[in-house]
């Protein structure tokens, strides 16, 4: 009989983990997902386009796939070694970290591959800031780089334990992730540095129109939200390695689960 109900009770807290994987408290709301798109090898770097379509780099497939508005995948570029993350230019160009190859390469709208920017040490974010330089975070470096072309650049930031996200405000600041040294870092237009917020290993983060940015933390499987004030407050956890996040044109925000190879919908919160 003692075993029957040491059973009972186990299945049952088997049941309330399944319950609430994939689900978090934020005050008195909840925030929980849908699968948007399933099916592709090591999902992230996730960028949605004008047109509506969500771009996404399969790390251990080498490719850069578009996902379409009904969950169709399409990959528009192959061969590439470890694409890590994706940014556009206005004539349709993807800029792409290829950390297997150390460079920045370029997909045109045709599909056709080259390096843009080579030598570059593990890079493993890039994103146009508001003044039109391509930032790419080194990882192993510890450093940000500035390219204003392909043959002009500076150092934006160094000192990292392996910065791998970037987001901008339009006041100027940039945010970059510290992933190694679990922390968000707030860089200031005039260049000076400090420290936002204590997260554990973020891997991408965004900045929502509230001001409030949202950080992917693969290790944990969570998905936070990093208040102006540098408070945080964890949005989703029980996910199998989450990474950058980004809204939709709508505001809606998602996220690659990549170690399931899959892109979540994330509802029920105001970001």
């Amino acid at each position: 009989m003692q075993r029957s109900a040491t059973c009972t009770l186990a299945l049952l807290a088997g049941l309330l983990v399944l319950f609430v994987t994939g689900v978090a408290r934020s005050g008195a709301s909840t925030v929980s997902y849908s699968v948007y798109a399933q099916g592709l090898d090591e999902p992230r770097g996730l960028l949605f386009l004008p047109s509506g379509e969500l771009v996404v780099a399969e790390q251990a497939g080498g490719a850069i796939a578009k996902v379409s508005r009904d969950g169709r995948i399409t990959r528009i570029a192959t061969g590439l070694r470890g694409p890590h993350d994706v940014d556009v230019d206005a004539r349709g160009n993807l800029y792409v970290a290829e950390t297997g190859r150390n460079r920045v390469a370029l997909v045109s709208p045709a599909g056709t591959v080259s390096t843009y920017i080579e030598s570059v040490s593990s890079p493993v974010e890039l994103a146009f800031n508001p003044a039109g330089e391509l930032l790419v975070c080194e990882l192993w470096t510890g450093r940000v780089l500035a390219f204003k072309s392909p043959a002009e650049r500076r150092v934006f930031a160094s000192g990292l334990k392996g910065p791998h996200g970037l987001a901008f405000a339009k006041s100027g600041v940039t945010f970059v992730n510290d992933v190694y040294g679990d922390k968000v870092i707030r860089v200031a237009a005039d260049g000076r540095a400090q420290m936002l917020a204590s997260v554990e290993f973020p891997v991408g983060l965004v900045l929502a129109p509230s001001g409030n940015l949202h950080v992917a933390q693969p290790r944990p499987g969570r998905v936070s939200r990093i208040a102006p004030d540098g408070a945080t407050a964890v949005l989703l956890e029980g996910l199998k390695e989450p990474r950058d996040p980004v809204f939709d044109a709508a505001g809606d925000l998602y996220v690659a689960e990549t170690k399931l190879g899959r892109i979540l919908k994330l509802t029920g919160e105001r970001w």
